[in-house]
């Protein structure tokens, strides 16, 4: 993964060492991960048809189960299966559904905002993971983009959609090392609005807080299935699961990251020459 990204646009600056951390964390843990996604697919009698790892595996006859932003190239070998892991997360089913139903009518605005840390997530990550969102939430492509980036931490996007819709994502990393992810998304009609956070609150909330002498601990667990696992985990373990039980399912993503991958280069393009750029 280390010079991925700078070879698809030479202009981003990607320190070595942040790449090295981002690997370690997603390592982290892995085995409790695969031996969960095994549970689940005997649970539910699923037989994959060849053998799978939730991080990168070099054997050819080997699934390389990983959330797309980690393939950077968008030319991927067979075994490479780019999961769009955050598309399984129940608030952003529910937000999708809200859209296609017109429970909020003639949506016109998304404001997406987005930070993280330098040692779990790259800005071209979350750029990637928030386009996928805004396109799997707005159910439309985006056909516009003009980005101002500073630093290659921090980056303000504004898109437009082949249903006219706009939206502004404003994506950092610039949060303290070990922060969770902190995230809001925000859906603007002519009638209603919508959000996966409660009205007034600014920081996703736990459900249970624990005051020690050893410090604060936070739990909240949202998967009945897959309990101890961050949202991350649970995300990425779902999605694998559902590419598993689908295989279908795989060129379908496959496709959305080819996509993705020339989203993010219209980005740093966008920044370089200070223009809108509009997708052909």
């Amino acid at each position: 993964m280390q010079n991925m990204w700078k070879n698809i646009y030479p202009g981003l600056n990607i320190c070595k060492t942040q790449i090295i951390i981002t690997e370690m964390n997603i390592k982290k843990d892995i085995k409790d991960t695969e031996k969960a996604l095994s549970g689940l697919l005997e649970k539910y009698n699923i037989k994959p048809h060849q053998s799978f790892r939730l991080n990168e595996d070099r054997n050819s006859d080997v699934l390389n189960l990983l959330p797309g932003y980690f393939f950077a190239d968008p030319i991927l070998e067979k075994n490479q299966i780019p999961l769009l892991a955050w598309r399984v997360r129940r608030k952003f089913v529910e937000l999708k559904k809200i859209v296609e139903d017109s429970v909020i009518e003639n949506v016109c605005l998304f404001r997406f905002f987005c930070m993280g840390s330098k040692d779990n997530w790259l800005l071209s990550s979350l750029l990637y993971r928030e386009m996928d969102l805004l396109e799997f939430i707005g159910n439309g492509k985006i056909i516009s983009v003009q980005a101002v980036i500073s630093d290659d931490q921090v980056s303000n996007l504004i898109l437009r959609l082949d249903n006219d819709a706009l939206c502004c994502i404003e994506a950092g990393t610039q949060m303290p090392s070990g922060t969770p992810l902190i995230e809001r998304h925000e859906i603007i009609a002519q009638r209603g609005v919508a959000s996966d956070l409660v009205v007034d609150t600014n920081v996703p909330q736990s459900s249970i807080y624990c005051y020690t002498n050893e410090g604060e601990f936070r739990y909240t667990d949202t998967d009945t299935e897959l309990y101890g696992f961050d949202d991350l985990q649970i995300d990425h373990i779902r999605s694998a699961f559902q590419v598993l039980k689908n295989p279908d399912l795989t060129k379908k993503w496959q496709q959305q990251h080819n996509h993705l991958v020339n989203l993010i280069r219209m980005v740093f393009e966008s920044n370089s020459k200070r223009e809108k750029i509009i997708l052909k």
